[in-house]
Parts: structure tokens; sequence; C-alpha cells
């Protein structure tokens, strides 16, 4: 089962729900990463930097990738019986880039995001990983 596809595309066939946004969860999630990835498009590895920071409605992101920066938008949705709680992510690259991200944290509680990545019309899933700083 792709998480992305069903994260992001089942959205209004009612599989997920946007959660309002609260700055205390996940706590701690604001802040700067490191990231690596795989373009969906070459299917060459890249790596960059990402700040992420909480505003009013969605968190706000600007993605650094071989000094080129990109800005998008988070939101954590709710999905399925289960209440799967699913970081999504919408980059306004051109193509977009859109993500499904599960959380996880390493033994020191800094946050380690796993995300599956489509972008166009492109059917073959990428990869990103994000990596937070202390």
């Amino acid at each position: 089962m792709s998480l992305v596809g069903h994260s992001l595309g089942a959205h209004a066939a009612g599989f997920c729900e946007r959660m309002p946004m609260d700055p205390e969860f996940p706590a701690g999630l604001n802040g700067s990463y490191d990231i690596v990835g795989r373009d969906v498009r070459t299917g060459h590895a890249y790596t960059g930097t990402l700040a992420l920071d909480h505003g009013r409605e969605v968190y706000t992101l600007a993605r650094t990738v071989q000094g080129r920066t990109v800005h998008g938008e988070a939101w954590m949705e709710s999905c399925g019986v289960d209440r799967i709680r699913t970081l999504v992510v919408r980059y306004d690259a051109e193509p977009v880039i859109r993500m499904a991200c599960s959380l996880g944290a390493d033994g020191g509680n800094y946050y380690r995001v796993s995300c599956r990545t489509v972008q166009g019309g492109n059917d073959s899933p990428g990869l990103e990983a994000w990596y937070q700083r202390p």
C-alpha cells in the first residue's frame, strides 16, 4: 500500500482528514534539518538543508538543494480507520513536489522524517529523508 497515494490522493475520498494546526503537536518539529533524497525525475541522489517553522494554519518550509531554495507548506493528516498521522508536504517547485512523511526520532529525541515523493505526472515515487539538527 502506497502511503503517498493514500495520503495525497485519497484525501478527497475521505481516507485522510486534515488536522487543525497545533504548534504543540508534534512537539519540537520546527527547526533545521539536513536532507538527503532521490530525485523522482532523474533518479539522482541529492543533499541539502531544510528550515521548518509553524505558521498560523500550516508549517512553512524552505528547502535548499544545490544552492536553489524552494518554499513550501506542510500539515498533519489523520488517515484510515487507525487514524495514522502523516505529515503532508507541498513544495512550490515546477512541477509541484508532493510528499507524505512518517515521523520518527533518534535516541536524542531529534526527528528523523522519511518521505515518499511524487512530482508532476510521474508515477515513480522518490524519497526524501530529514535529519533534525541539534
